[in-house]
Formats: structure tokens, C-alpha cells, sequence
């Protein structure tokens, strides 16, 4: 309540963070049991399945827009839908389609969280926990944008684990690694970017895994300390004789 006080103008989720708890276990989910799953038909409908569910769950957590809000639950049902379509009619290809609605959702979902973390007001365990979840969201993204640059190139990542006849190259579980194990600059040896346009993609996500953590800790320590002298100045005025 007191925080409601102090700065009125911030979403309601930034106060309770159930909402925000709620799409920050999806994202756990998603980036830490997707890649244990197998590439079987029961297992990818569980991936979109999972997908779309953190997808609707960020929507409700980080957007305070309806048209925003719309929009991305809008997405969410296209690409599930499409999903399930191309996974019952293999024969049929939305050429990327599918894949580029998910990036375009993830991104959306980045940037207005990003933007929540970074307002203006106290500095609060729900400021952390909105940092955390765009840094995920960061990695998921960027898996989805190497599995819409396999679907034109799919020898544009290697991997020296062979994939099962008929599994696509860009298997969401394997990119999925791939992109984290790049995002942390962690790298096994085992998947490497041979293309280009590959190469490009992992430096720019590995630039971003290296700054970004900087720059969320920076600016989450000057905002606290900007709170902190800006606190002790309206006390300081406070008990200034009149």
C-alpha cells in the first residue's frame, strides 16, 4: 500500500507480484525443462502448448495496454493454431509464418517489460524479478530467431548430435540450448553457428548476454540511490525550521 503511495502512476502487478511470479515460472519452464523434452509429436505439442500459456501469461503480467494485451493474446492463439495445423498436416508450411509470430510476440513482450522495469519509483524485489524475466525472455526470443533462420538455412547452426530421420533441424528444444548456451557465453563445443547470418545473430546475443546484466545492475543501483537522496532530501526539508 505504501508503495502504491509513493508512486501511484505503476502498474498494479509491480505491487503484487502474483501475475509476475505467475509468467516468471512459465519462462523457467520454458528454458529449463524444454530443452529435457524429446522431438515426438506429444512432446512439440507440449512445447506450443507451453509457449502459448507464457506467451498469455505475459501479456497479463507486463502489458498495462489493452490494445497491446489484445494483440499478443491474438498471436498466441494464431501460432498455437498454426502449430498444431503444420503438426497434423506435415505436408503443409506456413514458410516461417508460424515461427515469425512467436518473434514478433517475444519481442513485444521484451521490450514492455523492460520498459516496466525501468520506471521511475522505488527499486523493489518486483523490479528484480521483471529484470530476470527479460533477460529469459531474451534468450527464448533469440531461440526462435535461429529457428526462423533454419527453416531458409537449415545447416545454418551445427550440432554434432545427429536428430532422428524426419525431425526438423530447427527442433525447438535444441535451439533453445543453443541460444542460452550463447546468451551466458557458455559454450560446450557440441553446436556451433556456421552461417553468416548465424555467426552475426550469436555475437549480437552473446554482446547482450555480457552488457545487459552490467546495465540492469547499474541502473537499478542508481535508481535506488537516487530514491535514497531523494527520500533524505524531503526529510531533510521536512525538519527545516520554518
Amino acid at each position: 500500500m505504501a508503495d502504491k503511495q509513493i508512486n501511484p502512476g505503476l502498474p498494479s502487478f509491480w505491487h503484487e507480484d502474483r501475475l509476475l511470479s505467475f509468467f516468471l515460472a512459465f519462462l523457467v519452464l520454458m528454458t529449463i525443462f524444454v530443452p529435457m523434452v524429446g522431438p515426438s509429436r506429444p512432446g512439440r505439442i507440449v512445447i506450443d502448448i507451453i509457449f502459448a500459456l507464457m506467451l498469455l501469461s505475459g501479456a497479463v503480467a507486463t502489458l498495462d495496454r489493452r490494445m497491446l494485451m489484445y494483440l499478443i493474446i491474438a498471436l498466441s492463439i494464431l501460432e498455437f493454431a498454426a502449430d498444431l495445423f503444420v503438426e497434423f498436416n506435415p505436408s503443409f508450411s506456413f514458410r516461417g509464418w508460424d515461427t515469425a509470430l512467436k518473434v514478433s510476440g517475444m519481442a513485444i513482450l521484451v521490450v514492455m517489460t523492460l520498459k516496466q522495469t525501468f520506471l521511475p519509483g522505488p527499486v523493489s524485489v518486483h523490479r528484480v524479478m521483471g529484470g530476470v524475466a527479460a533477460y529469459l525472455l531474451i534468450g527464448v526470443t533469440w531461440a526462435f530467431v535461429y529457428k526462423l533462420l533454419m527453416q531458409e538455412i537449415p545447416d545454418a547452426i551445427h550440432f554434432q548430435s545427429p536428430l532422428a530421420p524426419g525431425v526438423s533441424t530447427g527442433e525447438p528444444s535444441r535451439l533453445l540450448y543453443f541460444s542460452f548456451e550463447t546468451l551466458t557465453t557458455v559454450s560446450y563445443g557440441d553446436a556451433y553457428p556456421v552461417h553468416r547470418i548465424a555467426r552475426s545473430l550469436a555475437v549480437a546475443e552473446a554482446l547482450i548476454g555480457q552488457l545487459y546484466p552490467a546495465i540492469l545492475i547499474a541502473t537499478l543501483v542508481g535508481m535506488a540511490l537516487q530514491e535514497r537522496f531523494s527520500a533524505a532530501l524531503k526529510e531533510t526539508e521536512f525538519k527545516r525550521p520554518t
